[in-house]
């Protein structure tokens, strides 16, 4: 067969697949070659350009600039969605692509550890995974939210266990005590150390990252004044990550409120090996960038608008 006809022949077939969608058995059997012809011949139309596969993803113009954050920040991956007006559908939005992520790393008996915060609880409240997982979900820092109890990080797992149908464990302390000494008193109480010793377990986390502006849920919660942060600011504090506090480079800033927060070390922190963090928005943009570029944050969830400050800041 010269190469003008098998050419000819190669589009035929390939019409009758692709396009008139009759299988391999029905084109052999029309055009009286064997069914392993036809295979031959799909693979040889492909590798001669008579077809050409294109994906349409509603998600192609993200997946560039996706890719271009995690190659940037050297991190396992980046997931963004649609920027919105409505910060209810950027919520739910996130809430998918969290669900995903989750269905994906966590198996019957994992353990999950979940940090705090309003965009956090926003997201685990509009969770909806498509399977359900007997998952063991704790609290990795002590509870926030003296003003409103649902940004508490034992209501937060409660939201995320109650979605996959697991069990969420609570950490009976306030995150910020009084001082370096009442700390050391807490965490002698066995049921704290049990909590904290099981946070040590999970393999994925999923964390709320904070400015420290004067509208931060940290000052509105009443954990922390508008003066702790300018003392905090003054040390070259742009935000934190679980009540971790770095600068822009994501290293930790040592300060004289760490010895009352009860939380996980950053050093354990990062020995989790999905460690996914939710934010978005301009005022974030320095403490993601830190989180990012220090692997604090390996997996990251965020808006397409703030996806591409990151990538040119």
């Amino acid at each position: 067969m010269n190469k003008s006809e098998e050419l000819k022949l190669l589009s035929k077939i390939a019409r009758l697949y692709y396009l008139e969608e009759l299988n391999q058995q029905e084109i052999a059997e029309k055009l009286n070659i064997s069914r392993t012809k036809v295979s031959r011949y799909l693979a040889k139309a492909r590798k001669e350009k008579v077809i050409e596969i294109k994906v349409n993803s509603p998600r192609e113009r993200f997946e560039e600039l996706e890719k271009a954050i995690e190659k940037k920040f050297g991190i396992k991956e980046c997931l963004l969605v649609c920027s919105s007006e409505d910060i209810r559908e950027t919520y739910k939005q996130m809430a998918v692509s969290l669900a995903g992520l989750l269905e994906r790393f966590l198996k019957d008996g994992d353990f999950l550890g979940v940090g705090w915060g309003t965009t956090l609880k926003s997201v685990a409240g509009c969770l909806d995974p498509d399977k359900k997982v007997d998952i063991k979900v704790i609290p990795l820092l002590g509870g926030l939210g003296k003003t409103d109890i649902q940004v508490h990080t034992n209501s937060v797992a409660k939201s995320l266990a109650d979605s996959f149908g697991g069990t969420s464990y609570v950490l009976n302390s306030p995150a910020v005590l009084d001082s370096r000494e009442a700390k050391e008193v807490l965490e002698k109480d066995s049921s704290l150390r049990e909590v904290i010793e099981m946070s040590e377990k999970a393999n994925t986390a999923v964390l709320g990252m904070s400015d420290i502006g004067k509208d931060s849920t940290m000052v509105q919660s009443g954990n922390f004044t508008v003066e702790d942060f300018n003392y905090l600011s003054s040390l070259g504090v742009v935000g934190d990550v679980n009540l971790i506090f770095i600068n822009e480079k994501g290293s930790p800033v040592p300060n004289r409120l760490d010895g009352r927060i009860v939380k996980i070390s950053f050093e354990k922190l990062k020995k989790i090996n999905n460690i996914i963090g939710i934010a978005f928005g301009e005022k974030k943009l320095k403490v993601i960038s830190g989180a990012l570029s220090c692997g604090l944050v390996n997996i990251l969830i965020t808006d397409e608008y703030t996806g591409l400050k990151l990538l040119n800041s």
